[in-house]
């Protein structure tokens, strides 16, 4: 009986501590789980895009998650992200374009590299950077992908080399997150008159862009790189002074207009307009003088052989006044003899 009893007993209490001990293990359970990390808020961002342009500061990593979530990886180290900052090269720009909050109180913001091959989460603080990309801090910082530059001196502007080279955006290039090509072929429009509205230059690079508006046909708009685009300085109406000469250097593949140059002669050596637009020109067949300043890239020696003497006679036959028309070619261009006698060499090998 005594031993009955024992057994009893023995087994009761083991009982007790069994349930006890699955309560302290599921309170621990419990207190792990209210602890954890959790995603409590997560939406795409309001902002305009162009002010959610932004660099890392390299201080916080980009992971796959918000950090501090269960299963976040890595996907950017601070050293990586510092070297980005550092870019010289509007690719490595970042767009936030999300935005999440932790029951930290924690917020992230995903972000993507202009290029798209950098993306994921990175801390930002404990504000919401949605109200105010301009003042997002911790891994990220606020930036301009461009600045205001001075507008030329003369806005009314003809495509130096119409085709699908330059074209126009919508923002100029790799400025902001996928930019777009308005007119992604500008043949059409060469030889058209352009107005620039406004002038920028890319912040990393430095290179300049034009806002231009066809003249003829508004909707014909959209950013450009400044150097695919020509001023075109109007003849004056008042009298022309007695040592001014205008000239148009015509390209000689396209027929557009590259170079509109007001030429005015202030060397009292030179007696007559045809040494003057020598010094200025060359004789129209050869490459000395001054051509390149008037029409970057160009040449004459590329020219046949009837350009050239039609160039000469224009030159030798300058006058005061007048307007003298000559030829040039891009040196990156053969002629079509050439190209014609390189493919019959090639075919023969």
């Amino acid at each position: 009986m005594n031993k009955m009893l024992h057994k009893s007993l023995f087994i009761g209490i083991t009982a007790l501590g069994l349930f006890a001990a699955a309560g302290v293990a599921s309170s621990q359970t419990v207190s792990a789980k209210s602890k954890a990390v959790k995603v409590t808020k997560n939406y795409a961002t309001k902002s305009a895009g162009a002010d959610r342009n932004v660099i890392p500061t390299g201080n916080y990593a980009i992971y796959t998650k918000p950090g501090t979530v269960k299963g976040a990886r890595m996907v950017a180290s601070k050293g990586t992200l510092r070297g980005l900052a550092g870019s010289q090269n509007s690719k490595d720009y970042f767009r936030a374009y999300r935005v999440a909050k932790t029951n930290k109180g924690s917020w992230y913001a995903k972000v993507v590299t202009f290029d798209y091959k950098n993306r994921g989460w990175i801390y930002v603080g404990k504000t919401n950077p949605d109200d105010d990309w301009a003042s997002v801090g911790f891994g990220l910082k606020h930036t301009e992908t461009t600045h205001t530059a001075a507008m030329p001196g003369t806005t009314t502007v003809k495509l130096t080399n119409p085709g699908i080279t330059n074209v126009l955006w919508n923002a100029p290039y790799r400025s902001q997150y996928r930019a777009e090509k308005t007119i992604d072929d500008t043949e059409p429009y060469g030889g058209e008159n352009f107005t620039v509205t406004k002038s920028v230059e890319m912040t990393r690079e430095g290179t300049p862009y034009y806002y231009i508006v066809n003249q003829d046909r508004p909707s014909i708009r959209g950013w450009i790189y400044a150097g695919a685009v020509i001023e075109q300085v109007p003849v004056p109406t008042d009298p022309v002074p007695n040592n001014v000469v205008f000239a148009k250097i015509i390209d000689a593949d396209s027929g557009y207009e590259v170079g509109t140059p007001t030429l005015t002669n202030t060397n009292t050596s030179l007696t007559n307009a045809a040494a003057f637009l020598t010094t200025e020109l060359g004789n129209g067949s050869t490459d000395e003088a001054k051509l390149g300043a008037y029409a970057p890239g160009y040449t004459y020696s590329t020219l046949s052989a009837a350009d050239k003497s039609a160039n000469y006679s224009a030159i030798a036959n300058a006058a005061y006044g007048s307007t003298v028309t000559v030829k040039a070619r891009l040196a990156s261009k053969a002629p079509a003899d050439t190209l014609v006698d390189a493919t019959l060499a090639n075919a023969t090998k």
